[in-house]
């Protein structure tokens, strides 16, 4: 029986002896290493500074987009400041092309004016002498401007002469004019007092009674300067030669 258990003894003494190099072996596992924990440090270090890279781009990316909306906030500012301009421009550019438009509108009634008083210039200028004009009428209708003259005339030849030199008048249409009646009369006048014998004797002068009408031609005043200064016409002459030195009328 003694001898068992001393076997079994020595026996376990035996199994648990471990050699030297076995022992150093689990020391050194048991203690890590630098380089056996690099992986977690850089792993440690990755999750503080991600973070904290995310935080900073976080920030510097709302700094940078306040920076933005201010450059835009300001350039909208300048943006609407300049459309409101734009719209003056825009606004004194239609008042400016509206006085042009009055005034060119202006200058061509000057320029299609053609005095009365020259008008009638002319026409007493080509009565010979032995035609008489008595009454004189102007008319328009659909824009054309006719006028009407009645009087006397020694002969049918004076009175026919009369209308072939209006026909040459710088402000008649031509075709327009027209001799509508010529008829024969006798000129009529009344002395007063007792007449002297003589006169008694004499007879009524035979005389032509004429009726004769005429139209304007669309000649410019601008066409007709020279004529029209020559018929006294200064103010409408100054006006046109004004108009076509700040080239409104050609």
């Amino acid at each position: 029986m003694y001898s068992l258990d001393v076997n079994f003894l020595r026996e376990r003494r035996h199994t648990q002896k471990v050699p030297k190099n076995t022992l150093t072996q689990e020391k050194n596992e048991a203690v890590p290493t630098v380089e056996s924990n690099l992986p977690l440090i850089i792993g440690a270090v990755i999750g503080i500074a991600l973070p904290a890279a995310v935080g900073g781009f976080w920030y510097l990316t709302n700094l940078q987009k306040a920076q933005i909306q201010r450059e835009i906030t300001a350039l909208e500012q300048e943006l609407s400041q300049l459309q409101s301009q734009q719209q003056q421009v825009t606004q004194k550019r239609e008042e400016l092309t509206q006085a042009e438009t009055n005034l060119t509108a202006l200058a061509n009634i000057f320029n299609k004016i053609k005095p009365l008083s020259a008008i009638l210039e002319d026409v007493r200028d080509r009565a010979p002498g032995n035609v008489q004009i008595n009454a004189f009428q102007q008319s328009e209708a659909e824009g054309t401007i006719t006028f009407n003259l009645t009087g006397v005339g020694e002969s049918y030849e004076a009175v026919n002469h009369f209308a072939l030199t209006l026909q040459r008048s710088p402000l008649v249409q031509a075709k327009t004019v027209n001799l509508q009646t010529a008829q024969k009369g006798q000129s009529n006048f009344q002395l007063v007092g007792d007449p002297p014998p003589v006169i008694g004797e004499l007879s009524p002068k035979p005389i032509i009674n004429y009726t004769l009408s005429f139209d304007l031609n669309d000649k410019k005043a601008s066409e007709l300067l020279p004529f029209l200064q020559e018929q006294g016409s200064i103010g409408l002459v100054t006006r046109i030669r004004t108009l076509e030195r700040r080239g409104i009328v050609q």
